[in-house]
């Protein structure tokens, strides 16, 4: 039998007890939430579509439609929780100021992804005082 690659639930468990052992606050959703939407510093990449379809690749997020990564780090988009953002709804704030990010969209007749970069506020749901579940970004008003 070929070798194996390291197996997700491992590498889980194991960010999950590195956390532990920090003293730092650790919930799962904060691990899925960065996975799929954080990525600081951005990536390098010849444009937005080859960034996209690189991160989407190498992230494992498969055939979703829309996808946005946040390039701002751990604790600028966690302090969104508290000092950082103001609430819009329940558990959901919205950034005071806009990040960096990258929108990815999948087109099904090439089936590869568009990407565009902007500067945007950014909604986002927390839990425990941290970043969870990304809801949308909003462009900034002139």
């Amino acid at each position: 039998m070929g070798a194996r690659g390291p197996r997700p639930a491992v590498l889980l468990l194991l960010a999950a007890c590195l956390a532990l052992a920090s003293g730092g606050p650790w919930s799962l959703l904060n691990d899925l939430f960065r996975k799929n939407h954080v990525d600081t510093p951005k990536t390098l990449a010849i444009n937005d579509n080859a960034y996209c379809n690189k991160m989407m690749w190498e992230r494992r997020i498969y055939w979703k439609f829309s996808n946005t990564f946040i390039h701002g780090t751990d604790f600028d988009i966690n302090s969104i929780c508290s000092t950082g953002g103001t609430a819009v709804g329940p558990n959901t704030q919205e950034s005071k100021n806009p990040f960096s990010i990258t929108v990815c969209t999948f087109n099904p007749w090439s089936l590869s992804y568009t990407g565009v970069s902007s500067k945007a506020k950014i909604v986002i749901s927390c839990w425990d005082g941290l970043a969870v579940l990304f809801i949308k970004s909003v462009q900034a008003s002139a």
